[in-house]
């Protein structure tokens, strides 16, 4: 489901495949050839929220933000992801289930371990590995930046067999 609320609709780029069974509401803009899953909520009711181009948000993460929220290109937002925070850089990978609370930045080239939880007000920088509860940044291996190069490629094909197929909502030119 789209919604418009607040005189603010979503914007969201035609090649996109948006799941009819997710919610996107209010002031969103999603950049061409991104995603977003079955019971994945985005709620710009209160701020803005940007994401950019091949960016996947998977099925059941809670994407909001207070005031603003910008997330990059080549972001994989995985399954149960909750992200209250400003900026996610690009090529980041957030884990299973991991939180991100509010006034967050996470440089590019990140990776947030599965059910971690990265605190309010938090800096994290290129190229780095979180993990834990209360999340522990460390700098990023070779094997991990690498992983990161391509992170939502699996999912942009499965998004065109899914369009391919006739799922997901028919969004048309802006």
């Amino acid at each position: 489901m789209i919604h418009e609320i607040g005189g603010k609709a979503p914007r969201i780029h035609p090649s996109c495949f948006i799941s009819e069974a997710c919610t996107i509401i209010g002031d969103v803009e999603i950049g061409e050839g991104s995603s977003v899953w079955p019971g994945a909520v985005i709620r710009g009711d209160y701020g803005r929220i940007t994401i950019g181009r091949n960016s996947v948000v998977q099925d059941t993460c809670v994407v909001h933000t207070d005031d603003y929220l910008d997330i990059g290109d080549n972001v994989l937002v995985t399954h149960g992801v909750v992200i209250h925070g400003h900026r996610i850089g690009n090529n980041v990978l957030l884990g299973v289930n991991c939180v991100i609370l509010e006034s967050v930045e996470i440089g590019s080239y990140c990776l947030v371990g599965a059910g971690s939880v990265v605190r309010a007000n938090t800096t994290v920088p290129d190229e780095s590995l979180v993990i834990g509860v209360p999340g522990t940044v460390r700098p990023l291996s070779a094997d991990n930046r690498k992983r990161l190069e391509a992170p939502t490629a699996n999912y942009m094909r499965n998004a065109q067999r899914y369009r391919a197929a006739g799922l997901g909502l028919e969004i048309p030119p802006q």
